[in-house]
């Protein structure tokens, strides 16, 4: 007999143009592969809204697949209200009745053996789920959401800001600390989320969960490459890629093209802010949302990830590792990898840093290849979607059994 899970996420994981919808989409698609039967319940946000002729067919051959309207874009009104309450506003947005009426109506037709709440901005409907289902409860972390707050605020120079976004962070925190205990299993994305929950007090068991991947199936050499060119190419809606990137632009790019003034940036991704294409120029070309990631990459040469905030795994960092890209990043930006400077990417902390990385790139050529190769190997190696499937699998198998 098949076991029974149901999936909530807090927004409809598709397209597949950023690392939450890649992940979440690969949670869906790990157990309709493992054989469970799947029903999926999703916030439709304006943010990322997806109408039906435009649903992938994963979800149209699941068990069920419900969505439900909700606004969760920040509003001045609703954010001035929440000052007065004890409230997570970061949460409090995805919070609405008739999400909760959907979510009850599904769960008193079916019977789950598992639960899982993608991320913790879906977790304020666990205490409905509790009430209705003796099924397992399991929080899928992305992020730990307070640690990307906590490093935005204290990039923040405004004093009136910073004091705002620490408040916000507060509260989201103690709303984090809280939540995450009242769980039956953690399934971390990365296993530096492992050792921060531990520290923060958690004592929910946990199971590492990484992302993915498969070998590509293209041919490699059949893509051009502009040798001089640097790239970065992330979700440019997400405040620590934002500030990344306006830090590398104003402080190291200058720098690079002293050294070498031939080359050209190009910064990729959706939703990206209408403040970020004033620095467009001669040498660097602000492209927007891509079709095609992979092609995109393998066009280019050098990807950048000068990330001073953020948490989790970098799933765009996974996807160039696979393709044998040269990654030049800071440390936080491989945090959730254990690759190696020097032997799987290279390291640049500060605008020099980048410079001569960089410079190097292009004045090593076969080297700095070299090191993108070793990248691929270790991904291959370490992310195969196949093995991690069969051993979660595995897992839940003998965790739900023993926890009857």
């Amino acid at each position: 007999m098949s076991k029974s899970i149901l999936i909530i996420t807090p927004r409809i994981p598709f397209p597949l143009k950023d690392g939450g919808a890649l992940a979440m989409y690969q949670s869906i698609e790990m157990y309709h592969e493992l054989g469970y039967e799947v029903h999926l319940l999703s916030i439709n946000t304006h943010k990322h809204w997806l109408s039906e002729q435009d649903y992938p067919r994963l979800f149209l051959r699941l068990a069920s697949f419900e969505t439900v309207a909700v606004n969760t874009d920040i509003k001045v009104r609703s954010a001035f209200i929440n000052l007065f309450s004890k409230q997570s506003y970061n949460v409090s947005r995805f919070i609405n009745n008739d999400f909760e009426i959907a979510l009850r109506n599904m769960l008193t037709k079916n019977e789950f053996d598992i639960i899982q709440f993608e991320s913790i901005f879906v977790a304020p409907y666990l205490s409905i789920v509790n009430e209705h289902s003796s099924g397992k409860k399991i929080c899928r972390i992305h992020n730990i959401e307070h640690l990307i707050w906590q490093r935005i605020t204290s990039n923040e120079k405004s004093i009136f800001k910073r004091k705002y976004l620490r408040l916000l962070t507060d509260r989201l925190k103690n709303f984090e600390l809280d939540i995450l205990n009242q769980f039956d299993l953690i399934l971390n994305i990365s296993k530096k989320e492992e050792a921060e929950l531990l520290k923060m007090g958690i004592h929910t068991p946990q199971y590492h969960v990484p992302y993915g991947i498969e070998r590509p199936r293209f041919q490699r050499k059949k893509i051009a490459q502009e040798v001089l060119s640097v790239y970065h190419i992330g979700s440019m809606d997400w405040i620590p890629n934002q500030e990344g990137v306006l830090w590398f632009i104003k402080n190291a790019w200058p720098k690079v093209l002293e050294k070498q003034p031939q080359l050209k940036l190009y910064i990729a991704g959706k939703n990206m802010p209408n403040f970020i294409y004033k620095y467009a120029s001669d040498n660097i070309e602000i492209v927007g949302e891509v079709d095609e990631m992979n092609t995109f990459s393998l066009e280019k040469n050098i990807m950048i990830i000068p990330l001073k905030s953020g948490a989790g795994m970098r799933i765009k960092l996974l996807e160039s590792m696979i393709l044998g890209k040269t990654i030049v990043s800071t440390k936080l930006g491989v945090e959730s990898f254990d690759i190696k400077d020097g032997a799987h990417y290279l390291n640049a902390e500060n605008d020099e840093e980048f410079v001569i990385q960089i410079d190097w790139c292009v004045q090593h050529i076969d080297a700095a290849s070299k090191i993108g190769e070793n990248a691929k190997e270790f991904a291959i190696e370490h992310y195969d979607k196949h093995k991690i499937y069969k051993a979660l699998n595995e897992f839940l198998t003998e965790f739900i059994s023993y926890n009857a």
